[in-house]
């Protein structure tokens, strides 16, 4: 295995410069090793030429049992560990006789492992004498309490440690490589830093591997009619692997075209199904268009976060926005606007999901949804309440929110993600988040969405009922004044409620809005505590529309009102 491929995958290129600077024989590769290499080359293939240097070159799996990369190399491991002489002459006769002589190496991992681990202590490094992987690790060495493993499960356990630990085969220079799909379904013993094996993660591919894929598949297949460029193509399918994409343009040579609704009804279902039970993947629908009011915000995400990811300069691209405010003042509708606007994909990040009740279940979780995000960049990830859903944890739970926080909070402050990974995060208590979740270098802004004003809430009359077909010609005056203090959700219902009046009451769509509007009663809690909460969480006075830039500076007078409607914030939750 030389470190000679510049134009490799990157985690290739990793895996052969520390093997050739003698960090280690042993490797993990995980995450996407179910999927194509390069175009053409499924993972076993593509490592077998990757080791097409070296004499013998094994597999293993429980369902194969050794195998190799040629047959030839078969004959070679017989002779040189002396098997000439099966054990079960009667079998070996038996497999003679059928033409199988695969059968005399046993199937079974405390017998088939030994073999392997014989032959990576023969020869020198010069000798390049054998390569090994041993699939679908996680059904050899599965991550499991010691104490409820069988005797047979222990002995692998220290079989496959061994394997990276034991000095007859560092010296050999044999590499030895376990192929799984999640990093932590390997038993903790084999991941451990003491166990030797480099862990290794095999991405989902990038922007430009999905391109040639897309391009090569093109050439090769051109009766297919294609709606999408092979560039648009390669932007709409990130997050999804090269069989992934073959699968769709399978579908599409059926079909006879390969369209967008095709391209997106497939990826959706494939994602649903690769991470469905831990990330929610969706397209958005609208842009700032069906935003009313809020100019303040639209302006800093337009100048912070939408134009600089289409002018590539991700450096101006804060790590994460925290949006603040009372409940229903558009935090939500607004992520999925910006993802619209900048045309990036967007995720939503429920921990809910990600926690299981089976130990290990957490981790794993967190890693395949973390891994996916990298993988669909550009990509914004909005956490809705984070003040509920993120969180240290307390006793009790062994621990696991206290894992699951210190990953998360490890992966937002990763400055290597700066306009690839953008974190939106709502909340309307941000005093009650922990301080290192909002410290800048995770959520850089933090912008505060506040009650509309006059002008704002006719907006909002005006998108709504564009939104939902009221035939209204101008906002009426009244509508506007009676709606002071009403919040943009309160505004939606109203327009809502007015359809009933034109449908089953016979009124006139400005009648409506009216009767509408009069009939309510705003049942948002805690307005004017949430919005002085926000006011105090926002770290920029340019993110405050201007009649709220006084406050900015007058933090110890802030402080003090807060203080003063705590507790009456307090009891109307409670009577909640």
């Amino acid at each position: 295995m030389a470190n000679k491929k510049t134009d490799a995958p990157a985690w290739v290129q990793e895996l052969q410069s520390k093997y050739v600077a003698g960090v280690s024989h042993a490797f993990i590769l995980h995450f996407n090793v179910a999927d194509y290499v390069v175009p053409g080359a499924s993972m076993r293939t593509y490592l077998a030429k990757l080791m097409a240097g070296r004499k013998i070159v094994a597999f293993y799996n429980r369902s194969d049992g050794i195998t190799f990369a040629l047959p030839s190399m078969r004959d070679e491991f017989v002779k040189l560990l002396d098997l000439q002489k099966p054990a079960n002459p009667a079998l070996a006769a038996l497999a003679a006789a059928q033409g199988n002589q695969d059968q005399e190496l046993p199937k079974a991992p405390s017998a088939a492992l030994p073999l392997l681990a014989r032959l990576l202590k023969m020869g020198k490094p010069d000798d390049k004498l054998a390569a090994v992987m041993i699939e679908h690790a996680e059904t050899i060495v599965p991550s499991a309490d010691i104490a409820m493993m069988s005797p047979e499960d222990r002995t692998l356990l220290v079989l496959v440690e061994q394997l990276g630990r034991d000095p007859e085969i560092m010296r050999s220079g044999n590499p030895v490589i376990l192929l799984t799909a999640n990093l932590t379904d390997l038993h903790q013993t084999i991941r451990a830093a003491s166990s030797k094996f480099e862990a290794i993660r095999a991405p989902l591919p990038d922007q430009a591997a999905r391109l040639e894929f897309i391009r090569q598949y093109r050439e090769k297949n051109d009766k297919t009619t294609w709606k999408p460029t092979p560039e648009q193509l390669a932007n709409a399918t990130a997050g999804l692997s090269l069989i992934h994409i073959e699968d769709i343009f399978l579908r599409a040579e059926q079909e006879g075209s390969l369209t967008w609704d095709l391209v997106r009804e497939r990826k959706q279902d494939i994602i649903a199904s690769e991470f469905g039970e831990v990330l929610e993947v969706f397209d958005p629908h609208f842009g700032f268009e069906m935003i009313g009011g809020l100019e303040h915000v639209k302006k800093f995400f337009q100048r912070c976060v939408i134009n600089p990811i289409r002018k590539n300069q991700l450096g101006l691209v804060p790590m994460g926005v925290l949006m603040t405010g009372p409940a229903g003042t558009g935090k939500t509708a607004m992520a999925e606007a910006v993802a619209k606007e900048a045309g990036i994909n967007c995720v939503i990040l429920n921990p809910a999901r990600i926690f299981g009740k089976y130990v290990g279940d957490t981790e794993r979780n967190l890693d395949r949804a973390l891994y996916a995000i990298l993988a669909m960049a550009p990509v914004l990830v909005f956490i809705d309440e984070i003040d509920q859903s993120v969180s240290r944890g307390a006793s009790g739970d062994s621990g696991v929110s206290n894992r699951f926080f210190k990953r998360l909070m490890e992966f937002m402050s990763d400055t290597s993600h700066r306009g690839k990974v953008i974190f939106l995060a709502a909340s309307n208590r941000p005093d009650l988040m922990d301080p290192a979740l909002r410290r800048p270098g995770r959520f850089d802004k933090k912008i505060p969405f506040l009650i509309p004003d006059e002008a704002e809430r006719e907006s909002i009359f005006a998108v709504m009922a564009h939104k939902y077909e009221l035939a209204i010609k101008t906002v009426p005056a009244e509508c506007v004044q009676k709606a002071d203090g009403w919040t943009g959700a309160e505004i939606e219902l109203a327009t809502v409620k007015s359809l009933e009046a034109v449908e089953y009451d016979g009124m006139l769509p400005e009648d409506a809005l009216i009767y509408a509007v009069n009939n309510m009663r705003p049942s948002t809690a805690d307005i004017e505590y949430m919005t002085l909460l926000a006011l105090q969480e926002c770290n920029e006075r340019d993110l405050l529309p201007k009649k709220y830039q006084a406050e900015f500076d007058n933090k110890a007078d802030l402080k003090k009102r807060i203080d003063q409607m705590a507790p009456a914030a307090t009891r109307g939750k409670r009577d909640l």
